[in-house]
């Protein structure tokens, strides 16, 4: 039998793997066995009851590893080989968040730093050192006891998938890593180690892993999004009954804000209850009604919600307890086939979304639903101000260009762009077609069977 290990130790990495049909895909083959690779008992336990148990799928809780030493070293390192107007963008905002003398420092020597290393001959340099000189046995006894032919990591910038993928060059067991995600490549960091295989979105995030990683381009495949598929299934729950979810008026215009969320913004409230006021006054029309949506991975401050008894929202997600050293960025959540569903609904019935950048504005084109984003701070004075730059930056302009999302700088702007895409919801349909075509590449609800096949010939 062929065992194959699956990394899971994130929400979006369960959402673009076990639960879509990649996962289902390989299983098809009975010659096959996967063993899931978790954080901690509580996330295997909760797959264990969603996904099964049997001699064809297993589960292991992958330990912590300190990152000491060299280790820590390279980790450094692979920020600092990238160099993009996301990742100045960021530095940016950390020495903004910061106080005292120091702070000047960090930022200068951060940046010249930078600008003399993240060149394509010291990221070679790099990889070379960081396969040699780091020692990490952490994972040897998986390679060791289940002898695996593949290994799919699920989410290739994570570290300690760095080091299952460092185990698995020392065990000579074939790699392909999945870049789950549209921002990563030019928002985050350069690739430690590089894995045989590499499995990318789009177009797009293909060109930026040849650029920027000086990734072969025979050695990416273009697979699409796999936790899209259930977007392009006929599949939806009636209207009625989805409105009576929320105590929604079916006859009536839905709006759905989606906040930036508290990492990201302390202005969420405000911005709540600014666009509730203005519908109240009649601002965007007669008949409307606006649905809060928020991020599965944040957390709502219960107080607030009891001063907005008329609220009403969606709180999707499970948010898991346990937290370790690195993996505490707001990753521990996770949403399940029903609640992915119910995400579909929620797009499907809506005629319109206001969100600040984000992915879900990709969602809402593949709908056809109108998208507006919001451009302004209600506390400008505020760091997360600083925020409001995100849609200049290298992924999201991509999106802008496509002329199929509108940017609003004021409240003024935003009542203009509501009322009119109310009234003609045909506006910049073609817009946001492009953006669906450039963004998703596969429109037919099979990316995550592509993948799976694709998975399946190297075992």
């Amino acid at each position: 039998m062929k065992t194959i290990f699956v990394t899971s130790f994130e929400g979006v990495e369960t959402k673009n793997v076990l639960r879509s049909s990649i996962f289902e895909t390989i299983l098809k083959e009975p010659d096959t066995r996967v063993v899931i690779f978790t954080k901690d008992p509580e996330r295997a336990a909760y797959h264990k009851k969603e996904f099964g148990e049997s001699e064809r799928i297993l589960y292991e809780v992958a330990p912590p590893i300190p990152i000491l030493g060299l280790d820590r070293f390279f980790q450094w390192l692979k920020f600092a080989l990238l160099r993009t107007k996301t990742t100045d963008l960021r530095r940016l905002v950390r020495f903004k968040s910061r106080k005292g003398v120091w702070r000047h420092f960090r930022y200068w020597f951060g940046l010249l730093v930078n600008r003399l290393i993240a060149r394509k001959y010291f990221l070679l340099l790099a990889r070379r050192l960081d396969y040699y000189l780091v020692t990490n046995h952490a994972y040897d006894s998986f390679f060791e006891r289940y002898k695996p032919d593949l290994v799919f990591l699920a989410n290739i910038f994570f570290e300690p998938e760095v080091h299952f993928l460092r185990a698995a060059k020392h065990h000579d067991v074939k790699v392909i890593g999945f870049i789950n995600s549209w921002d990563k490549v030019t928002a985050r960091c350069v690739l430690r180690l590089l894995p045989d295989k590499l499995v990318v979105f789009n177009d797009i995030v293909k060109g930026e892993v040849i650029h920027y990683n000086g990734v072969k381009e025979e050695d990416i495949f273009v697979g699409g999004i796999p936790q899209y598929d259930i977007y392009f299934r006929p599949e939806v729950l009636a209207r009625e009954t989805f409105c009576q979810r929320f105590g929604l008026d079916p006859r009536k215009k839905i709006i759905v804000y989606a906040p930036h969320g508290s990492s990201y913004s302390d202005s969420d409230w405000d911005m709540i209850d600014l666009l509730y006021s203005l519908n109240k006054e009649g601002s965007f029309g007669e008949d409307v009604e606006i649905l809060v949506r928020f991020h599965p991975y944040d957390v709502i401050d219960e107080a607030e919600l009891k001063k907005r008894p008329h609220l009403k929202y969606d709180y999707s997600g499970v948010r898991f307890s346990s937290k370790i050293a690195y993996y505490q960025r707001g990753d521990d959540w996770d949403m399940d086939t029903s609640e992915l569903a119910h995400l579909r609904d929620i797009l499907y019935h809506m005629s319109l979304l206001i969100c600040y950048a984000s992915s879900l504005s990709i969602d809402a084109a593949i709908f056809g639903r109108p998208v507006i984003n919001i451009n302004f701070e209600l506390k400008p004075e505020s760091l997360f101000s600083y925020f409001r730059q995100y849609s200049e930056i290298a992924h999201y302009k991509k999106v802008l260009d496509t002329d199929g999302v509108r940017l609003v700088a004021s409240p003024e702007e935003l009542v203009s762009a509501v009322r009119r895409y109310l009234e003609n919801p045909s506006l910049d349909k073609e817009g946001r077609a492009r953006l669906v075509q450039e963004q998703c590449k596969f429109t037919d609800g099979k990316s995550g069977e592509r993948i799976g096949k694709y998975i399946l010939q190297f075992v």
